[in-house]
């Protein structure tokens, strides 16, 4: 098992906002707050084709007792581990995405970005614009 950043190079996650997401069974949306450092503006990510999903309370100090070493306010890709072995036939991936209070979860096969809104403002809101 080894946990590393992901080869995709999605804008840094800030630090304040938890992100607002939706999961139809099949695909998940997570908005979130891009980092001030590169702007702060709101990023909506689709994960396609999930397996499993989870949203986990749990704030960056908690982190030392997460079954993985990640790191805080990052995209943590987990290679090797349990989790994906009975799916392997899929390919699939699976990330711990740290933010401010919560940690996402998510086995999948895809992954893309959908928009970018420079205006920043409410996820939630940007994350409807996006699905729109």
């Amino acid at each position: 098992m080894q946990v590393s950043s992901p080869q995709e190079a999605y804008p840094q996650i800030g630090t304040v906002a938890n992100p607002a997401v939706l999961y139809d069974g099949n695909d998940a949306f997570v908005c979130y707050e891009a980092s001030a450092r590169g702007g702060g503006y709101n990023v909506v990510l689709k994960f396609g084709e999930v397996i499993d999903f989870r949203i986990t309370p749990m704030n960056v100090h908690g982190l030392r007792e997460c079954r993985y070493p990640v790191n805080p306010w990052a995209f943590n890709e987990i290679i090797g581990g349990e989790e994906t072995a009975k799916w392997k036939a899929l390919n699939p991936r699976l990330w711990l995405i740290s933010f401010n209070d919560v940690m996402i979860e998510v086995i999948f096969e895809t992954v893309s970005l959908i928009s970018q809104d420079a205006e920043g403002g409410p996820q939630h809101k940007t994350l409807i614009g996006a699905l729109r």
